[in-house]
């Protein structure tokens, strides 16, 4: 770690060494003869609150114009930035029910989560969603599903570090969306579109409105609304992903799907009192059959159905998951803002803004089903949970065991399950502009408050299935019982409230220009409540876990920038940042960046920052989340992820348990370093090329502890792991030795703690072209890629940090709980354009990501193997199953991923504009990911979508 830090420090001291020094050098070399200056407007960008003439300063940012957002042919915020490569995974894209992040989608810089990328919007921060997602940097969830995409005039993006500028997370950098001002007139358009399957159908109509010409009148007002539908699209209909891959490995889209149904199986007890059971294809295991013929199945191997299942040769009835598996959830959002200026005097305006949006998201799900192997949680605000186990007793009137207790596997089918999604969120700002002698100012306030309410389905309340085992009933008589399952509704509540002032002015006259000094204060509270239903918190229902948070906290922050021109082509910024979180120290972090202009055609540029991040609210303050972990291998009773020992059972190798993730007073908040360095290369007038290299380092992270990393590492976290402790349901190992405290794994205890470290390294490249062919038009070209240089995770402190990059992180290294890290992403992508006619395209890559194992923290394994398929060494542990996946996929990989997009815009109407987009021309299927993650779909949602091939047609008309 320290070589890591000093080798940073180094390189800032070297990068601006070579800049100062060669300025001075060349300083000489400049002319420097007087020219007439013609005056130009000075403009504020993303990332510094000083005005500038030039908008390429010493930090990089890309910026989306209302041409690139149209051109595009995406429908939401999230789709739009999907084509930024800069984007990297760990975000949420609001496809189908993302648990912790059910109904929203979030942007991750660099990969870095969604914690360490800010939101702004028109400058100001968005409140937080109401969700407390324990994953790895999802602690805080700007939902852009609430950003309406029509009503964009722009979207800039600052890949840098900028804590010193914007405060707590923006380690990453900040996506800052305007939205239309000063506009006059009124509009409307309405789209549709489907792909070729008429899958994916969504239809939108928006309109904009604005009166009053700022300049001449004094005012403006602006006005957008939109209204969007999109439909359910079930996995079974979803014909451009790899479903013959995903049939074959995953025993899914086939006849076989689940043997769970409500024709119940029994697996008698070991021995008394054990709660183990056996599992062999054998008298002791039985199950009914009387359901329609056509749900009659007879297991073997051409299900994937295993010689050693109880299912082999046996003859069961089948429920089909499939039926309510899908890769998009219906969904209905509904978004108006407004917008206006008022100028009060030459020196004076004031500003208003008003948002609202509610997006709406309907999930289909399978039944609920009891499993007596294992026990289920019913879990209660005021403890870790009661386990609720179906043993049926003997002499129950279902159990076919005369001298046994058995275990029972039920799904109740007379109840739908599935769950629904709104978000609304509220937004005010306002506030007033001026400028006095020669500073500038502007001064606001700002409400927004986010309410996010879910309702579930279909889940069992205990006291009705408790019946079963305290008064004998029968399982069709609970499947009867009419309070056995109600909706279960579930509130959230997040808001901020802020008031800030700003001003900035020129003083001095240094060789290259004025000093820019720019100075701001901001007081802000944030407030957090998440309230589960009062059956759920009274601890009434099995399967469903509680969120309860509520907290609040003040946070007071200043800041001061400074941009120095020291010559005419050199000139460097400074700017630092005092924050004052509770229970945390006072805060500051500096920045300095520095560019150095060698002529007109080539500059350089560099920054180095430190960063910032304050745990979460849902982090440190009073409550806590309870999880459902499932398919999960218990390493010390199935240590191979295939093959119980001598004791255990199947169950072991996919088991699931509860845990309870709990808040951490004590948290440090987290820092980070990052370092940037770049060029900037004009060889023409009509060509620019931009290189920027980034290097970022988050130290002290905080997330809750991995359960795959407790698990794995079970004597490095005593107390964590809660396992039955009866002697007699300890496992033995191959030797026929009982390993101790071996009994079958119950429940997790996991806190938010400061972890270890990531560093991310890579360079972007950006070239634009613009081609005037005189009577043929113009042709504008532009190329996008960010190649990813190094992406090293570790865990916790003193772990090695190693290269994940080209890997699925977590699986590349096992010990850590990182997502997949493609090398490269680029996009390619050019417009022509004569008069009524506009034709674009673009091409867009996403690398692949391996899927071999390589180290777990210090271990590095001998040799390296695929954490799917079979053949791995004998020492291989917690594997991911899917046992002829090496058989299809040699390369044990996901593949990369090509398409190409299509696009036409006719303006020859007088008013009207018309338009048709063609998305993934190619029609390239979602490569296969046979992840447990995944197992509902088939793909990862992070990187790739199921859509093929697909049509939007868009109708817009302009009123005069």
């Amino acid at each position: 770690m320290f070589y890591q830090e000093k080798k940073c420090a180094y390189a800032v001291k070297l990068a601006l060494a070579m800049l100062s020094g060669g300025v001075l050098a060349s300083a000489q070399a400049q002319d420097l003869k007087s020219e007439p200056v013609e005056k130009v407007q000075k403009i504020e960008v993303t990332g510094s609150h000083i005005k500038r003439i030039d908008k390429e300063g010493t930090s990089p940012i890309q910026t989306l114009t209302a041409k690139d957002i149209s051109q595009s042919g995406a429908t939401t915020v999230a789709e739009l930035l999907r084509t930024i490569p800069a984007l990297g995974s760990g975000g949420a894209f609001d496809a189908v029910d993302g648990g912790f992040s059910r109904g929203v989608a979030t942007a991750s810089l660099r990969g870095l989560g969604s914690s360490s990328t800010l939101i702004l919007l028109n400058g100001r921060r968005m409140t937080p969603s109401a969700y407390a997602n324990p994953n790895q940097g999802q602690s805080t969830l700007y939902d852009i599903n609430s950003i309406p995409l029509s009503m964009l005039e722009r979207v800039e993006i600052f890949k840098d570090g900028a804590s010193a500028v914007y405060g707590s997370d923006a380690i990453a950098g900040v996506i800052n969306f305007i939205t239309k001002s000063d506009y006059q007139g009124v509009q409307m358009n309405a789209s549709m579109g489907a792909n070729d399957d008429n899958q994916f159908k969504k239809k939108s109509v928006n309109a904009s409105a604005g009166f009053g010409n700022y300049a001449q009148n004094g005012y403006n007002v602006t006005f957008s609304a939109e209204v969007s539908k999109r439909d359910r699209v079930a996995i079974k209909d979803a014909n451009d992903v790899e479903t013959g891959l995903y049939s074959t490995l995953n025993s899914r889209l086939s006849p076989f799907s689940s043997s769970v149904s409500n024709q119940p199986f029994f697996f008698r007890e070991r021995t008394p009192g054990s709660k183990t059971f056996f599992s062999a294809n054998d008298a002791n295991v039985v199950n009914r059959t009387n359901c329609d013929s056509s749900r009659l199945l007879t297991g073997g191997a051409q299900y994937n159905i295993a010689t050693t299942s109880a299912l082999y040769g046996r003859q069961f009835c089948n429920y089909n998951l499939n039926d309510t598996a899908e890769v998009q959830g219906a969904g209905q959002d509904i978004s108006a803002m407004s917008r206006g200026i008022y100028q009060i005097n030459d020196t004076l305006s004031a500003f208003a803004e008003v948002a609202y949006s509610k997006t709406d998201r309907d999930y289909t799900g399978p039944s609920r089903t009891i499993d007596g192997r294992t026990p289920s949680t019913a879990f209660a605000l005021s403890g870790a949970g009661t386990p609720f186990q179906a043993i049926l007793p003997v002499g129950h009137p279902d159990n076919p065991f005369p001298t046994s207790r058995a275990a029972v596997v039920y799904r109740f089918e007379n109840i739908a399950g599935g769950s629904t999604t709104s978000n609304e969120a509220l937004r005010f700002a306002s506030g007033l502009k001026g400028s006095y002698k020669n500073w500038d100012w502007e001064t606001g306030v700002l409400w927004n408050r986010s309410e996010r309410t879910d309702v579930s389905n279909g889940f069992l309340l205990l006291p009705e299935v408790q019946k079963l085992i305290d008064q004998n009933m029968s399982l069709a008589d609970v499947a009867k019982q009419p309070n056995l399952s109600r909706a279960l509704k579930s509130v959230g509540v997040a808001e901020i409230a802020q008031a800030d002032f700003k001003a900035s002015t020129e003083f001095g006259n240094l060789p290259g220009g004025a000093i820019g000094l720019a100075s701001g204060l901001e007081f802000r509270q944030e407030k957090m409540t998440l309230t589960p239903d009062n059956l759920t918190s009274s601890g009434q229902v099995l399967g469903l876990a509680n969120q309860f948070i509520q907290g609040q906290r003040n946070v007071t922050s200043a800041f001061f920038e400074v941009r120095t021109p020291f010559l005419k082509n050199f000139e460097m910024d400074f700017a630092g940042r005092v924050d004052k979180y509770p229970s945390f120290k006072t805060n500051f972090v500096p920045k300095v960046g520095a560019k150095w202009t060698v002529n007109d055609s080539l500059a350089f540029r560099s920054t180095y920052a430190q960063g910032f991040r304050a745990p979460a609210l849902v982090q440190v303050t009073a409550g806590g989340t309870q999880t459902f972990l499932n398919s999960l291998v218990d390493p010390v009773r199935c240590p191979d992820g295939k093959t119980p020992l001598t004791g255990a059972d199947n169950t072991d190798c996919s088991r699931s348990i509860s845990t309870l993730i709990r808040q951490n007073p004590n948290l440090k908040p987290e820092t980070s370093r990052s370092f940037s360095l770049g060029m900037i290369l004009s060889p023409s007038r009509d060509f620019d090329i931009l290189v920027d290299y980034y290097n970022i380092r988050k130290e002290d992270e905080v997330a809750a502890l991995s359960s795959t990393l407790i698990l794995n590492n079970q004597d490095a976290y005593p107390g964590t792991v809660i396992r039955d402790t009866n002697p007699a349901n300890f496992v033995k190992d191959k030797n026929g030795n009982v390993v101790p405290n071996s009994g079958p794994l119950i429940s997790l205890l996991r806190n938010y703690i400061n972890q270890g470290s990531t560093v991310v390294s890579g360079v972007d490249v950006e070239m634009a072209m613009r081609n005037n062919l005189g009577d043929n038009g113009k042709l504008d070209t532009r190329f996008r890629t960010s190649y990813t240089i190094e992406f090293r995770r570790a865990e916790k402190p003193g772990d090695p940090e190693t290269n994940l990059v080209g890997t699925r992180g977590g699986i590349s290294n096992f010990s850590t709980s990182v997502g997949d890290i493609p090398r490269l992403r680029a996009s390619l992508s050019s417009s022509w354009t004569k008069q009524a006619h506009t034709v674009n395209g673009a091409i867009n890559f996403v690398g692949g990501v391996s899927l071999m194992r390589y180290t777990n923290a210090s271990e590095t394994y001998p040799v390296s193997y695929c954490h799917y398929g079979s053949g791995q060494p004998a020492t291989a542990t917690s594997l991911g199953g899917v046992a002829n996946y090496l058989t299809y996929v040699p390369e044990c990989a996901v593949s990369s991923w090509t398409t190409v997009d299509l696009g036409y815009t006719y303006k020859g109407f007088k008013d009207v504009t018309l338009g048709v987009r063609v998305l993934n021309a190619m029609d390239s299927k979602a490569p296969y990911d046979p992840s447990s993650s995944y197992t509902t779909s088939g793909y990862n949602d992070s990187l790739h979508n199921a859509y093929g091939r697909a049509f939007r047609v868009n109708v817009g008309y302009i009123f005069k």
